[in-house]
């Protein structure tokens, strides 16, 4: 039923998007058959696309780690099977519980914070900016193949206090892992359903 499967061939089965970042006044821009193809652009990386026969309308990725710096923690599920939903549609990023501490944990030892004890609705993860630093490191999904390098303002959010909240929630570890669209930002995200890759090229998508 969705618009790509009935234009099918007519566009190689090839599709993108562009998320502008959230103080843009700019729309997102979707792409179609050769005009999705980010091949060419400088720094693209991609990864292999898994669709599921149990659920055929969903994309899954193999997420193997996250990194920031020269520090890394591994997933502990499979990562050749597809571990991980890549959904436009879900603003936070959700990651299975086990492995939501462990990234937690790797933020406040990279960033040297603390998190605070109740913060505000809809988060689980706010630490006080005490120095008001404007810049803190990167954070790098490690896929098989592709290091996705994720700006820290797409990441977190700045709340009230001086808070900064972190766009991504735990679940269950018997749910799925998604990755959401605050950490595609920046990004033009090509999906070749027929070569089974997802890409992520660099790209400022407030531009036309």
């Amino acid at each position: 039923l969705s618009l790509i499967s009935q234009l099918g061939y007519q566009i190689g089965r090839k599709f993108s998007y562009c998320f502008p970042p959230l103080s843009s006044n700019s729309t997102s821009k979707m792409r179609f058959g050769n005009d999705a193809i980010v091949k060419q652009i400088k720094g693209v990386v991609s990864t292999p696309l898994i669709i599921k026969s149990i659920g055929p309308s969903y994309y899954y990725l193999n997420l193997e780690g996250v990194s920031i710096g020269n520090k890394k923690v591994k997933t502990s599920e499979s990562q050749t099977d597809g571990n991980i939903l890549i959904d436009s549609g879900t603003s936070f990023t959700i990651l299975k519980q086990s492995f939501y501490n462990k990234f937690v944990a790797l933020v406040k030892e990279v960033y040297g914070v603390e998190a605070v004890k109740i913060p505000p609705l809809v988060y689980n993860f706010c630490f006080e900016n005490k120095g008001k630093r404007k810049r803190f490191p990167d954070v790098v999904f490690l896929f098989t193949g592709a290091k996705v390098r994720v700006d820290a303002s797409n990441l977190f959010e700045a709340e009230d206090n001086n808070l900064l909240c972190m766009v991504a929630l735990p679940t269950s570890d018997e749910d799925d892992s998604i990755f959401g669209n605050h950490a595609q930002i920046g990004y033009q995200v090509e999906y070749d359903l027929q070569g089974g890759m997802v890409s992520f090229a660099p790209a400022d998508c407030a531009k036309d």
